[in-house]
């Protein structure tokens, strides 16, 4: 019996003996890990998936940077129900913006996570590299490239809200959260850096589709000449400024970025030589090309260079992939001609970001406040952009009425005290209204890089380099554009420029 016994004893102690460290440490079977997780390319690229996810949030990237900014000039007012509604943006159009004010905060801790992604990629982008037999390695380069402009363009963003911000060019870990804030030469010279390595290995846009919301060679080569002239404006107009210390002046290195997109043939100013696109604005003669690259129909058109795309999946509150500038921006209230009392009926919009009087002046030169225009006061609304930008008393509104059904009624701007409304981005009752089951459903792509803007580039770079032939060309294919999609004759050439002539074309 004794014997017996001592058979589990022995087999007991020998099994402990057995074990070792190893026995203990061993790795978890049961749950995913970064090491047992990033085994090949393609686990590497749901983080760059994740890194272009970030732009999804509506509160940077889509009605923030239209509205939450714009307010803080002159051009357009907050809006909404009256001038209490978003108190955080009524801060920001009064100048009274703390840095705790969502509106300010939300872009250091979005553009960081973006940023955050992107590293995430290049830090293991070249053991995946080495290890993924099957990879395609040109597939790999371009990640690389489009990472890299991603990481710029979110470095950009912090630079425009903050001015100097700590550049982070590789993964932050606990001891880095308070890392010092670098210049803004720094942060400069680093997305040109950043930019110029990824030009090379980045598609045109035309070879992307039908994936157009991922970064191409334009839009690197368009955000690198934008960069390129922020620095060179520091440069001439802040020469004391510390702020700025160390910016130079580089108009002829913009202007070659710029026309290298201009040069591409990918690109064209959408309706320049009085093209009619079908639209639910006209449906038997169609619209002009400024009115049309500004509806759903005009998502990712020959003039896009690079949109935020719509993905409209639903998942979330603030990555719900679709847009709420629709919402935001289209007028909260109509009225029925028929009902004596006008009363309001609600469309559905909020009626934020209000075009000023000095906006609505601009449209026909006579802002007094522009100086050195060689362009002759008229009547706003003989400017094609005009109606497409801004309505005013007596415009109308395609609407589903519960009583009378889809047809045009007056806008109501009775809780309006600019008298207008933005009117960019409208939808038809069929693309929105009818269907939203929520506010940020709006079905239209975020414009965040348009040929238009890269023209304009041109243009400044073009004059500030000493090349007035040259950027009057720029200037005047603009406001061709815009007189082509109208029949009014207006906007007239130029036949002089000055840089004043320039900015004007850009508040339009």
């Amino acid at each position: 019996m004794k014997k017996i016994y001592s058979i589990p004893v022995f087999l007991t102690m020998m099994f402990l003996v057995a074990c070792s460290e190893d026995f203990l440490d061993l790795k978890p079977i049961a749950m995913e890990t970064e090491e047992t997780f990033y085994k090949d390319f393609d686990a590497l690229d749901m983080t760059a998936t994740a890194a272009y996810g970030i732009l999804c949030t509506r509160d940077i990237f889509d009605y923030y940077i239209f509205m939450g900014y714009a307010s803080a000039a002159d051009d357009v007012e907050v809006g909404g129900e009256n001038t209490n509604d978003w108190p955080q943006f009524q801060a920001v159009d009064r100048l009274q913006h703390s840095p705790m004010l969502s509106t300010i905060f939300d872009s250091w801790g979005y553009c960081y996570k973006g940023i955050r992604m992107t590293n995430e990629f290049l830090s293991r982008v070249d053991k995946i590299r080495a290890t993924d037999t099957k990879v395609n390695q040109a597939l790999v380069d371009q990640r690389i490239a489009e990472m890299k402009f991603l990481r710029a363009f979110y470095h950009f963003y912090l630079a425009v809200v903050y001015g100097g911000v700590p550049i982070a060019d590789k993964i932050v870990d606990p001891s880095m959260f308070s890392t010092p804030r670098n210049s803004l030469k720094e942060v400069y010279d680093f997305m040109i850096k950043d930019l110029k390595e990824a030009i090379p290995y980045l598609k045109e846009k035309s070879q992307l589709a039908p994936n157009y919301g991922r970064v191409s060679k334009g839009a690197a080569r368009a955000l690198l000449a934008k960069i390129l002239l922020y620095e060179s404006s520091y440069a001439k107009n802040y020469p004391g400024d510390e702020r700025f210390a160390g910016m130079q002046e580089r108009w002829t290195e913009a202007l070659q970025y710029a026309e290298e997109v201009i040069n591409s043939g990918e690109y064209q100013l959408v309706g320049i030589n009085g093209e009619r696109f079908a639209s639910w604005r006209n449906p038997n003669g169609g619209v002009g090309g400024y009115r049309w690259i500004f509806t759903l129909d005009g998502d990712n058109s020959p003039e896009s260079i690079w949109e935020i795309q719509n993905v409209m999946d639903g998942k979330g509150w603030t990555y719900t992939r679709g847009s709420y500038i629709v919402t935001y921006f289209t007028v909260r209230y109509y009225y029925r001609p028929s009902d004596p009392t006008h009363s309001d009926r609600v469309v559905g919009g909020w009626s934020f970001n209000l075009p000023t009087s000095y906006m609505v002046n601009a449209f026909g030169n006579q802002d007094s406040r522009e100086t050195g225009l060689h362009s002759v006061p008229v009547d706003p609304k003989l400017d094609p952009r005009f109606a497409t930008s801004i309505g005013r008393p007596g415009d109308t509104i395609l609407v589903n009425d519960q009583t009378e059904g889809e047809k045009w009624f007056p806008m109501s701007f009775s809780n309006l005290p600019t008298q207008t409304i933005s009117r960019k981005y409208e939808c038809s009752p069929q693309e929105y209204w009818n269907g939203r089951t929520n506010d940020n459903e709006g079905p239209m792509n975020v414009r965040w890089i348009r040929y238009a803007d890269v023209v304009l580039m041109a243009a400044e770079a073009a004059y500030m380099a000493g090349d007035k032939p040259k950027a009057l060309n720029y200037i005047n294919q603009i406001r061709k554009r815009a007189r082509m999609s109208g029949n009014t004759g207006y906007p007239e050439d130029l036949t002089d420029i000055s840089f004043e002539d320039i900015v004007h074309e850009r508040r339009l």
